[in-house]
């Protein structure tokens, strides 16, 4: 009999170790922090069974998929072999067949196993109702400045530091995914609250100002409050030093080179047409920091200027030099 545990339980649990049911999809999507993904079907296997249940029967797909499950028994068993000594709790979407399969099989052969109630869905509900309770104990320092002001490099050399940003995997603006694969909502907020729950006893957080929106993720209502209530420093940095900061940034591969591009070519409307194609030329010629310059001085600046000017800093910092900026925040601020 497989003894099933909710998610508040699971997480008191000290050597649990999480295995995750789903396919490789649903799991790149959002997952427990920490879970091994040991999928019971692959995204095609899985497509495939719900195209039988939706157009055949319910019998039919479980049929299919027994068919599956005997080819997969090697790989679960060689990923959990060297966790016999730790408490398993097995978690599929919501806590239904994937997991129940995968927890029978463990537990016959003398695993410790628990499944997780509810599922993936049961610790997202559980996630939300964390971040909709949220309380917020650190005082908020917002760094702001133009593109490529090194604020990230900056956040990078305090231990109190949130890079929003990084849990996003993307930059913000038209450029921001380049060279990166942006992450869900769901997947930003559970890296948010993990975050969260290791500062939460500092006194104050480093964060880089942001819009409430990164990409195409949103910063949770509780703490873009605590955003707007922060201080605001402003970071400057020489033009040059912003345009090889850049592409050292973004010209990583050649996919990311023509990211660029073609990110580029879209931009008529904002530079106009000769500059995007001043821009587009330099880049064919490899004259990136050059290309780079223009992009900043008639797309980012003017678009982050617009932002910064309506906001009350409370002090700047010069970062031509990320460590003598370092010393000046600890100075001012510690």
């Amino acid at each position: 009999m497989i003894t099933k545990i909710s998610i508040e339980e699971a997480f008191k649990l000290k050597s649990a170790v999480f295995i995750d049911a789903r396919t490789p999809k649903e799991f790149s999507e959002d997952h427990i922090i920490g879970a091994i993904n040991i999928p019971l079907l692959s995204d095609e296997e899985r497509h495939e069974i719900g195209i039988i249940y939706k157009q055949q029967s319910r019998e039919k797909a479980i049929e299919k998929g027994m068919e599956i499950f005997p080819s997969k028994i090697p790989n679960i068993y060689n990923t959990v072999k060297d966790h016999k000594d730790k408490t398993i709790i097995v978690y599929c979407a919501r806590g239904g067949m994937r997991s129940g399969i995968i927890s029978s099989l463990l537990l016959s052969i003398g695993f410790k196993v628990l499944q997780l109630e509810g599922g993936y869905k049961s610790f997202r509900n559980y996630l939300l109702e964390r971040l909709n309770n949220y309380k917020l104990k650190p005082k908020l320092f917002l760094l702001w400045g133009l593109t490529c002001s090194g604020k990230t490099q900056l956040l990078s050399k305090f231990s109190n530091s949130l890079d929003l940003e990084g849990l996003a995997q993307h930059r913000g603006s038209l450029y921001g995914a380049i060279g990166l694969k942006p992450n869900s909502q769901k997947k930003f907020e559970n890296l948010l609250l993990q975050r969260l729950d290791e500062l939460n006893e500092n006194k104050f957080i480093f964060v880089e100002g942001e819009s409430r929106k990164i990409g195409d993720v949103q910063i949770p209502s509780f703490f873009w409050k605590a955003m707007m209530k922060g201080t605001n420093i402003l970071v400057k940095k020489d033009l040059d030093l912003r345009a090889k900061l850049a592409v050292d940034e973004y010209f990583t591969t050649k996919e990311s080179f023509m990211e660029i591009k073609k990110v580029t070519d879209k931009l008529w409307k904002v530079i106009g047409k000769n500059k995007k194609q001043e821009v587009l030329d330099l880049l064919g010629k490899k004259k990136h920091l050059e290309a780079v310059k223009i992009l900043l001085e008639y797309y980012y600046d003017p678009l982050y200027s617009h932002t910064l000017k309506n906001i009350k800093f409370t002090f700047e910092i010069n970062n031509n030099d990320t460590e003598k900026a370092v010393e000046v925040l600890r100075n001012k601020i510690l």
